[in-house]
């Protein structure tokens, strides 16, 4: 498997790949020329975003000499409303990113590791901590009433999913399936994709008719019943997140049009018995 390194100088050449082109289309990505301030990022957000204890959201310069721990960047977040950004870091870039696309979701995974933190001496993660942060990294979103689909995908019959099924995927339909990307490590990946780069889905039964409306009207209504599924307990653990071998996904890799590109079992792994 390939050792995953991102860019270390400013460019989008990477941007002309399918699971970018909702970044290009909400926050014209592909039209900046150089690594955004943390202005910049602040102003990407569609309105005066709180997080769950009243505080505004703002992206600030982390100094090169601080790192955060796990525990001390979500309490920090949610103390002050900050989040430590630092200078030149896809990573972040993409964290900002999808604070902007979805502040609701977000502040509510902030609220959550808070108090799950508050709740315990240990510094180790809890089973909802290490779910909420699985998903925060590498998160998918699908939103459908496929259920052929879901159970292919659930039981790893990846040529179904995405060969036989592949006019399902990004149709506004009935039997269509939405997908997004939440994961901001995903992004940062995918800036260089490589063959095992994979995320972990979670499913909003909804039909993907939302593809119909405007991006931002999409992400806005993804956005509140995202929070609500997730109010309700969604990630408590990781049982609820499946898998995705994201380059398999239709339109989101041009090299997934190649005949052979699904015969790959080392990615395309059948479920384990």
């Amino acid at each position: 498997m390939k050792k995953f390194s991102s860019f270390t100088h400013w460019t989008t050449e990477f941007a002309d790949q399918g699971c970018f082109n909702d970044i290009n289309h909400v926050a014209a990505f592909d039209d900046w020329v150089q690594w955004p301030s943390c202005a910049a990022l602040d102003s990407l957000l569609p309105y005066e975003v709180e997080n769950n204890n009243g505080k505004t959201i703002r992206f600030v310069e982390q100094a090169a000499s601080k790192d955060y721990n796990a525990v001390e960047y979500e309490t920090f977040i949610y103390e002050t409303g900050q989040v430590p950004t630092r200078k030149e870091s896809w990573h972040d870039v993409f964290g900002a990113i999808v604070w902007s696309l979805y502040p609701r979701t977000k502040a509510l995974i902030n609220e959550l590791h808070y108090l799950d933190i508050k709740s315990s001496d240990s510094q180790e993660r809890s089973k909802q901590r290490n779910a909420l942060t699985l998903f925060d990294e590498c998160g998918v979103v699908l939103v459908t009433k496929n259920q052929t689909l879901l159970d292919a995908l659930k039981s790893h019959d990846w040529k179904k999913a995405f060969v036989e099924m592949k006019a399902h995927w990004q149709s506004a339909e009935g039997d269509g399936v939405a997908a997004y990307q939440f994961g901001h490590a995903n992004y940062e990946m995918l800036t260089k994709p490589f063959i095992g780069l994979t995320g972990k889905w979670l499913v909003i039964d909804s039909s993907a008719e939302i593809l119909g409306l405007p991006k931002n009207v999409q992400y806005r209504l993804l956005d509140e019943r995202l929070a609500a599924k997730i109010k309700s307990g969604a990630l408590k653990d990781n049982s609820e997140l499946s898998p995705l071998p994201l380059l398999g996904v239709p339109t989101w890799y041009d090299g997934n049009e190649a005949a052979d590109f699904y015969d790959n079992t080392d990615y395309f792994r059948p479920k384990s018995s």
